[in-house]
């Protein structure tokens, strides 16, 4: 999507400092790509972060992947074959896949890729997602020797059989967590191997000065083909508004917006066409503890949905880069509940459920403290969020927290009101309620408002285990009209990606599973510049 704005002059010294590209660069084949920090890991069995996917993404392949449009596409498998009842799996490898240190990906790899993420021994945090694998949860506890559900029949076949069905099962396949590793390159240096990765990807680890940048280098034998830029930098820059003047001097080919520019892009029209993006699966919210008081009375809970307006928020401090949340999964799978309202702003309404809570105008409703992280942009909606709240007699304290301390408290169930924040692993509904809403997933493992209910929780089970799309869709919409009703998340808005591109950048296909500047599902393969110069 390209965004056009209005056309407002600008003095010529003015234009001038805002150049945002030095001719020069065109004539470069090294892509520069800002990340806001420093990866954790270069891992697969360890990634949990957009930061570590993104570099990762062009490093490593799995057995699928999602093509810009997410839907289900062939990477190191070329086809495959699902038995009708859903419980097998046999995957045919393409013959020409080879991993960066030479040797050729055969099916062994991904037997040993796949047990090494079950090995309690490697810590992996996505170890749970492959516990529907027959015999998965017996070899990771111990009590088994091989994973009987995991095979290698011939090279150039693997065979996953699970215990009982599960349909989003390719789309968590096309998670970077299950992309195959070399034996020889891991058992060479277990702790090392997340600082000098060997992948199979469109580029090849080179260099990691820490804190600084990444670099990778194009994979000329690319069994998808060769990338037609020749260097892939990472350039860890944490400041938004760094990244922005890095862009507009030349020296990055893309970057995200910092809050309070967007008004003055869309003035400039040469930088308004730079503007693309999407409107993501990538959700912000609140959370309430419903298992503790006074969030365990979903009157409550609902008041403080109606309380907020939250296309105030949208236009006035994300500046239009949002969508109205009405729903608890996003658009852009196959089931999205289209006729939702959602909770539109009423104050009224608001009133009346405060009162049927037992608190009429706030009376007996001791303060409650809402649990955010330190960005600028988080205190902002807090703070619009507070003052609504205020309105209908309710008092809120904000309480920020770095990033690692938020994360803990809220996996441990500690505060009551909190900010929540998902970006999409796999585009399925599956991803939203069952992992975010689903009782046995309380706490780390998604569901941090410990939100628990009977019929919801049948309703997704039913859904993940049923192959039907027209049935899976019934049951989610009968799940979801359950979450609404009980209201455990604040819903405010859904991210628009909106990523400023250099003129000269061409094949940058940002989709609705990137969060900018990650862009994590973006095919950097097909990257290429033209020349050209940046008007005036």
């Amino acid at each position: 999507m390209v965004v056009a704005g209005a056309c407002v002059p600008r003095p010529p010294e003015e234009r001038a400092s805002l150049s945002p590209f030095k001719p020069e660069t065109v004539r470069e084949s090294v892509y520069r790509f800002p990340l806001p920090a420093d990866p954790p890991t270069l891992d697969p069995a360890h990634v949990t972060d957009t930061v570590s996917d993104s570099v990762m993404k062009r490093l490593f392949d799995g057995l699928v992947r999602f093509d810009t449009e997410l839907k289900i596409a062939p990477s190191i498998a070329e086809s495959w074959i699902v038995s009708e009842d859903g419980l097998t799996y046999k995957f045919f490898l393409r013959k020409d896949v080879e991993f960066h240190n030479g040797r050729v990906v055969v099916s062994d790899d991904f037997l040993y890729s796949f047990t090494r993420i079950l090995d309690a021994a490697t810590r992996s945090e996505r170890a749970q997602m492959l516990f529907l694998v027959k015999g998965a949860r017996e070899f990771y506890e111990g009590k088994v020797k091989q994973v009987e559900g995991l095979e290698a029949p011939d090279e150039h076949t693997f065979k996953i059989t699970l215990a009982k069905p599960y349909a989003p099962f390719l789309g968590v396949l096309a998670m970077t967590n299950f992309c195959v590793v070399p034996r020889e390159e891991v058992e060479k240096d277990a702790e090392g191997f997340a600082q000098h990765p060997v992948g199979t990807g469109a580029f090849v680890f080179s260099s990691w000065d820490r804190d600084n940048q990444v670099v990778l280098k194009a994979n000329r034998k690319y069994f998808r083909g060769s990338p037609k830029i020749d260097v892939l930098v990472f350039k860890i820059t944490p400041d938004e508004n760094t990244r922005y003047q890095m862009f507009m001097n030349g020296d990055l080919e893309h970057t995200d917006i910092p809050f309070g520019k967007m008004a003055e892009i869309m003035r400039d029209p040469t930088r308004a066409a730079m503007v693309h993006g999407v409107t993501a699966m990538d959700m912000y919210c609140y959370g309430f503890q419903t298992q503790k008081a006074p969030f365990d009375n979903k009157f409550l809970r609902l008041a403080f949905n109606y309380a907020v307006d939250k296309e105030s928020v949208i236009k006035n401090i994300l500046e239009s880069r949002g969508e109205w949340q009405k729903t608890y999964v996003p658009p852009g799978s196959f089931y999205f509940k289209q006729d939702s309202a959602g909770y539109p702003y009423d104050p009224e309404k608001a009133r009346k459920y405060l009162a049927r809570a037992g608190y009429p105008g706030g009376k007996g409703l001791a303060e409650v403290t809402l649990n955010i992280d330190q960005q600028q942009l988080s205190r902002q909606i807090a703070q619009q969020v507070q003052e609504d709240l205020r309105q209908i007699g309710v008092k809120v304290r904000l309480e920020q927290t770095d990033w690692a301390t938020f994360l803990d408290r809220v996996y441990a169930g500690e505060p009551s009101f909190f900010q929540n924040t998902w970006l999409a692993d796999y585009p399925d509904p599956d991803n939203w309620l069952y992992v975010l809403l689903e009782s046995t997933q309380a706490g780390a493992q998604g569901n941090i408002t410990r939100f628990a209910h009977s019929k919801f929780d049948h309703y997704v089970r039913m859904a993940r285990q049923t192959v039907d799309e027209n049935e899976r869709a019934y049951l989610y919409g009968k799940a979801e009209d359950v979450a609404l009703a009980a209201a455990p998340w604040l819903l405010l808005y859904w991210r628009k990606n909106l990523t400023l591109v250099q003129p000269y950048v061409k094949g940058l296909t940002i989709t609705a599973m990137d969060r900018t500047p990650q862009l994590n599902n973006t095919p950097m393969d097909k990257v290429y510049f033209v020349s050209g110069k940046a008007p005036d």
